[in-house]
């Protein structure tokens, strides 16, 4: 059943989520309130206190937190919820004990984009620092080790390309570096003057090498499912660390890439925080060895280290993206300046002759 309004939320509809969940063996839902609500740009999200009979588990999640559609963003694939739902219908649905948050219901209309997940809820456990603050060391580590168990499940999995999301063919490579090549001239072209000469030639340089830089996305090698946004604000942090662990959320932008790509976003880039150049060394350690923890073989320091570099190279293009979406300049022109500094940093220029 699709829930387009708090009003569906019935305890008959919560009793046979939950007991197809695994979480309601006996007993069923009384009751359900809402007791928080928001409005947010991509979602209408609320928090449920949910209440049992005598008889039900001691275990049964007495909150749950629901995310539903908003209407404005019906025309945007990235935003309608779609990928999402997916997302937790065939990814998570097979990564039990992962570092996400639980997932009890998600189902999506292709008639009308209109979604809703139900989700555990975790605000009496987790939280999210103030922007724009990173978090600190041991759970910055945390997000950096949660991101390495996701890309390390689903590393050359063979269903990638397949059954789970998709890897670029030459005709869809040649069509994206395309769209690369008329957004960054059209984007220098804009800002002229505020660019420097070596700027400029370090975007000529970029579309010149554009099928380098993206044209690893039509092989299979190393790759595996990314989160595609992941900032510092797209994990939830342990209240305490000793019982809890990092979660990630938030996949509108899920897909099949190189798992260093998701870092030079997080790192390189900073997200949406400033950049942290010395802890980058440390967490790129630290991402390798939970890779292989986790079962990842033949993939050495020196491989991630290309990789995260070529992809340091794609943050290049995030303002560009950020600019022609009509984002505010004083969002893409801090992406501009972060990733100018970690092209310099990271001796990028090596990459693509220069």
């Amino acid at each position: 059943m699709l829930i387009t309004s708090t009003e569906q939320l019935t305890p008959e509809y919560l009793t046979n989520v939950l007991r197809s969940g695994g979480v309601l063996d006996s007993g069923k839902v009384v009751g359900v309130s809402v007791t928080l609500t928001k409005t947010l740009t991509v979602s209408a999200v609320s928090r449920l206190a949910v209440t049992y009979s005598a008889d039900s588990s001691e275990h049964a999640p007495r909150n749950l937190f629901l995310k539903m559609s908003v209407p404005a963003n019906a025309d945007n694939p990235q935003l309608n919820g779609g990928q999402e739902v997916e997302f937790y219908q065939k990814i998570a649905a097979q990564m039990p004990g992962s570092p996400l948050i639980r997932c009890y219901d998600a189902v999506f209309s292709q008639e009308t984009t209109d979604y809703h997940l139900l989700l555990e809820d975790l605000s009496d456990t987790h939280f999210q620092p103030d922007t724009p603050t990173p978090p600190w060391e041991l759970l910055s580590r945390g997000a950096v080790e949660s991101l390495a168990k996701l890309h390390a499940f689903w590393w050359e999995d063979p269903r990638l390309g397949r059954e789970i999301g998709n890897l670029f063919d030459q005709d869809e490579l040649n069509a994206f570096v395309a769209d690369v090549e008329k957004n960054v001239t059209a984007f220098t072209e804009f800002l002229g003057d505020h660019l420097s000469p070596e700027q400029h030639r370090i975007y000529e340089r970029l579309i010149a090498s554009r099928f380098d830089i993206w044209g690893r996305l039509t092989e299979s090698r190393g790759m595996t499912v990314t989160h595609g946004d992941a900032h510092w604000w797209n994990f939830l942090y342990p209240l305490d660390p000793s019982r809890e662990r990092v979660r990630i959320f938030d996949w509108q932008l899920w897909h099949v890439d190189s798992g260093p790509r998701d870092l030079a976003f997080l790192l390189a880039l900073g997200g949406f925080a400033d950049r942290r150049p010395a802890s980058e060394g440390p967490l790129l350690a630290l991402y390798h060895e939970t890779l292989l923890t986790n079962g990842v073989t033949g993939y050495s320091r020196d491989d991630l280290w290309d990789d995260y570099r070529w992809a340091a190279l794609r943050n290049l293009n995030i303002p560009v993206i950020f600019w022609s979406q009509g984002r505010d300049e004083s969002l893409w022109s801090k992406k501009l300046e972060r990733a100018m500094a970690a092209f310099e940093d990271l001796k990028c220029s090596e990459l693509i002759g220069g």
